[in-house]
């Protein structure tokens, strides 16, 4: 497999890699910065102060993530995602002047427009340069350093909670951001903007792109695993930090999390390039859904290890989340590579930007639903109920990816009779 997976191609341009390296400092300061926001307003209404801070980044990433990637493909890439950074970074700083729920609020919401620059251009930037059979690779690099560097952010946040003030934390936090916006300015080329395309702007161009079959089929799919990944990175720090769990080993913990779930990621991507995206993405949902079923079914297995026997089951739990966890990693490459196989190169902007509000809003959907669950149920029934929630969703995610997957097998075989009878 390796072999040939080796004779495909590896070879990746180099500004591409300084994409990388500054999509992965970008998102390990927001990893980190998660769990100091965490214990910036902790105490009695801690969960509940989160939820609020949390719900306006992705509703406002949701509502300007079309644009940006639209307005990418007019103006080109690079200053855009220059832009996004450079804000991110100026919010970030402001945070520690103030440790309000409503002034955190506001800047979070601000922080959104700033995420929504940078994705969408980001991952249009790939498409542009990278070649199709390589495609699912090089998605794979993106979601690669983008997953790795919010575990790592996690690990470093954690760490930040036990040695350091939030506010300091803020302020180390921008520096790096300014640093990610600093290697994007001065690293990476601005590309020729491709001319004579009609923009048709707004929903309009939306509407234009959800006209193509791969990408309104997926669409959902995808705004279920944003939905869940949005309900583990907002709520479990703050959950955890309110079993007096340390900063640290929560750190370590979302580390362990990440090796399983990120490390397969570019492998997964080339996979796709070989055997096709879809039975790659209905692998990854099929993954998800084991880790669902088993934190579901059996918890005290994945995490109790209060005496011997907690701790025997404690690890015949975590292998099979961990070979769960190897392929959670195979939707997020091989589906964006399909994006960019499904749509014309001189909208690749305006096509990424609709997996941008599918993040954002399904960040939204699970931080907004979130919070309704932690009001009507109180802190202490919360995390099941959560629990409960995600695996309605990922159930719902399967039937879907299942339909997705029959339907173009069906398609394929009614093309294939067509040609032989012409």
């Amino acid at each position: 497999m390796f072999s040939v997976i080796k004779n495909r191609g590896f070879k990746t341009p180099w500004h591409l890699r300084v994409l990388y390296l500054s999509t992965f400092i970008l998102r390990t300061a927001f990893g980190a910065l998660l769990l100091l926001i965490s214990a910036y307003v902790a105490g009695d209404n801690g969960l509940l102060n989160v939820a609020i801070i949390a719900v306006p980044y992705p509703l406002a990433e949701m509502a300007t993530a079309n644009y940006f990637g639209i307005l990418s493909d007019r103006t080109g890439r690079k200053p855009i995602i220059v832009a996004g950074t450079t804000l991110a970074a100026v919010v970030v700083a402001l945070y520690a002047l103030w440790d309000n729920v409503w002034y955190l609020t506001v800047l979070h919401g601000i922080h959104g427009i700033g995420a929504a620059a940078t994705v969408a251009p980001a991952i249009a930037m790939i498409a542009d340069h990278a070649e199709a059979e390589d495609r699912g690779r090089q998605m794979g690099w993106f979601d690669y350093s983008t997953f790795l560097g919010y575990i790592l952010g996690a690990v470093v946040g954690g760490f930040m909670v036990d040695l350091v003030d939030s506010r300091v934390g803020f302020l180390m936090i921008a520096c790096l951001l300014a640093v990610s916006a600093l290697m994007l300015f001065y690293l990476v080329q601005k590309e020729k903007v491709k001319v004579g395309k009609e923009y048709h702007g707004g929903f309009a161009e939306l509407r234009r792109v959800f006209k193509v079959r791969e990408v309104r089929l997926m669409f959902p799919i995808w705004l279920i695993i944003a939905t869940l990944l949005g309900i583990a990175i907002t709520y479990l720090p703050i959950i955890l930090l309110n079993e007096d769990v340390e900063g640290s080993t929560i750190g370590v913990m979302f580390a362990a999390a990440g090796v399983a779930l990120g490390l397969l990621q570019p492998f997964w991507g080339k996979v796709s390039d070989i055997v096709g995206r879809i039975p790659v993405m209905a692998y990854g949902v099929l993954s998800i859904l084991g880790i669902v079923i088993m934190l579901l079914c059996f918890p005290n297995s994945a995490f109790e290890i209060s005496d011997e026997k907690g701790l025997e089951w404690h690890l015949i739990g975590l292998i099979p989340l961990g070979i769960f966890g190897l392929g959670a990693g195979a939707f997020v490459p091989s589906a964006l590579a399909l994006m960019a196989d499904s749509s014309d190169s001189e909208c690749y902007g305006a096509t990424m930007g609709l997996y941008s509000f599918a993040i954002g809003f399904g960040a939204f959907i699970a931080e907004g639903v979130g919070l309704a669950i932690i009001v009507m149920t109180g802190k202490e029934q919360a995390p099941v109920w959560l629990l409960y929630f995600g695996a309605v969703l990922i159930g719902l995610a399967v039937v879907m990816m299942m339909l997705f997957f029959v339907s173009t097998l069906v398609r394929k075989r009614l093309r294939g009779k067509k040609k032989a009878e012409c």
